[in-house]
Parts: structure tokens; C-alpha cells; sequence
């Protein structure tokens, strides 16, 4: 059993009294324009590292909706495919939140330098050139395109969450695997155009 230090004991029973009392036991209570960031950081809500954790979940969400699509047209390979996504990019928001490194090396049986090759030489991998989606590619290849669109907005809110001053960045593993998925959901587009799912 893990140890409880002496910190962690008394803020367990402080919650636990505020929540028997109904009442404030000296917790000083969040005002509704603020979150917080770690811990007990409070920050405002338009802190760019809350917008990014806004636009993972709003990516995360749209991934639900568009395994819903594939699953009514019984593409259960793409609906696991998916899903192995929606896995890293809550790895992504742990590793945000906690401070950890992204541990993320393969997705979908990929590299991250396989991945851009793949993206970037379609026709040596699933037979066709790169193309820009029209209706006529179907409601799939659509959904999949704005997947790839919201990861590429994720991506600029991470950039933006991580900038310093001079433009560098403190979490690029976090970007560049955003980068990768976007470059991944081209390659599912051709797979799927390519009927491997």
C-alpha cells in the first residue's frame, strides 16, 4: 500500500469535512472565470494551455463521431484504428498535465519518420497521388479530412501553449506527434479510398 504523506491526509480531510459540512473550511473557492492548470494553479480560462486542452477534447469528440460513421458502414478495422488515436491523444493530455514526456514512438504500426514518408509518397505505399477531398470521395474521406483539419488547429494551440518569447518550444514532442496524426489521417484517407479497411 502507498505511503500518505502528511500534505495529502490533510487535504483529504478537508474535502471530506467540506463535503459533510456543506460548507467552506478555509479552501479558498474558484471564481467560474478561472481552472486550474496543475494542482492547485489557478489560471484564467483563455490561458493557452487551457484552449489547448479545449481543442484535444473537441478532437477527441469529433474521432467518437466519425467511429460512429465507420461502424454504421461496418469499417470496424478504421472504427480500432481510431480509437488507437483517441489512446494517444489522451496520452498526450496526461503527459500536458503531468509533465511527463510523450512516450508515443509507433501509431498504427508506424514510425513517426514512417509516418511523414507515408503522407508524403502515397503513391509508393496505396497507389494513388495525393488529392484534395471533394463530396465525391464520400462521407468517410470527408470526416476523415476534418480530423485531419482539427488535428492541424490542435497543433497551432500547442504551438501557441508552448511558445516562449523567442519562438521556441518547450513541449515538441507533444507537437510533433499532433503533426504526425495529422499526416496519419492522410494516410487513412488513402487507405480507405484505396479499400483497405
Amino acid at each position: 500500500m502507498a505511503e500518505i504523506t502528511t500534505e495529502k491526509l490533510e487535504q483529504i480531510v478537508s474535502e471530506t469535512l467540506s463535503e459533510i459540512l456543506g460548507g467552506d473550511t478555509g479552501k479558498k473557492k474558484k471564481p467560474e472565470h478561472m481552472t486550474t492548470l496543475r494542482g492547485d494553479e489557478m489560471v484564467y480560462k483563455d490561458h493557452p494551455r487551457i484552449i489547448f486542452r479545449g481543442a484535444i477534447d473537441s478532437l477527441e469528440s469529433e474521432i467518437i463521431l466519425v467511429q460512429l460513421a465507420a461502424a454504421k458502414e461496418k469499417k470496424n478495422l478504421l472504427v480500432q484504428e481510431l480509437e488507437e488515436i483517441i489512446r494517444v491523444i489522451r496520452g498526450l493530455l496526461r503527459c500536458e498535465v503531468s509533465g511527463e514526456a510523450v512516450k508515443t514512438e509507433k501509431i498504427q504500426g508506424l514510425t513517426m519518420d514512417e509516418l511523414r514518408e507515408h503522407s508524403h509518397h502515397p503513391s509508393r505505399y496505396y497507389g494513388m497521388r495525393h488529392f484534395l477531398p471533394t463530396c465525391e470521395h464520400g462521407e468517410i474521406v470527408a470526416c476523415l479530412n476534418r480530423l485531419r483539419t482539427m488535428t492541424r488547429e490542435t497543433e497551432l494551440a500547442a504551438y501557441k501553449a508552448f511558445k516562449t518569447e523567442s519562438g521556441e518550444v518547450t513541449r515538441d514532442d507533444i507537437i510533433r506527434v499532433l503533426n504526425r496524426l495529422s499526416s496519419l489521417f492522410w494516410i487513412m484517407m488513402f487507405k480507405y479510398l484505396a479499400g483497405k479497411y
